[in-house]
């Protein structure tokens, strides 16, 4: 069974990724998301950016986290857009032209970031999450989920 601190963040990280792409689509020409497929994109754009990063987190060294953080997330983003555009019918997620491809996934990282922040820097109470868990992760001895 899942915890409640993961179950929040699994929601709020799949609030944050329909958000992001909901608004790239709807400022963006280049980018098509239909809503019938849209729940479809958010999911699996949502799996793929966890299995991804959990991936490359094992094979990461810990000396260049915070470097890979910025550059592994733009390049993992972009990865599990375009796996996304070529699961999902272009009828329903298509991402057209570089530049379209450059803007949402910017817009979809920079949302990735924003939604790391809360979650991992919410309140000791936050269910699921000790304060001495939370404490230790803001004196830099790990992180706290």
């Amino acid at each position: 069974m899942l915890s409640a601190r993961l179950w929040i963040t699994i929601v709020t990280a799949t609030l944050a990724n329909a958000l992001s792409l909901g608004l790239a689509a709807w400022i963006l020409q280049g980018f098509t998301l239909a809503p019938a497929w849209w729940v479809v994109a958010v999911v699996l754009f949502t799996v793929l950016s966890v299995v991804l990063r959990t991936a490359a987190l094992r094979v990461s060294d810990s000396r260049w986290l915070r470097v890979s953080t910025i550059t592994g997330g733009l390049a993992l983003t972009a990865i599990a857009l375009a796996l996304t555009d070529v699961i999902v019918p272009d009828s329903g997620f298509d991402i057209d032209g570089w530049g379209t491809w450059v803007v949402v996934t910017l817009v979809v990282w920079a949302a990735g970031v924003a939604f790391g922040e809360v979650d991992h820097h919410a309140p000791a109470s936050t269910p699921g999450l000790s304060p001495d868990t939370r404490a230790a992760a803001r004196a830099g001895e790990g992180r706290a989920s």
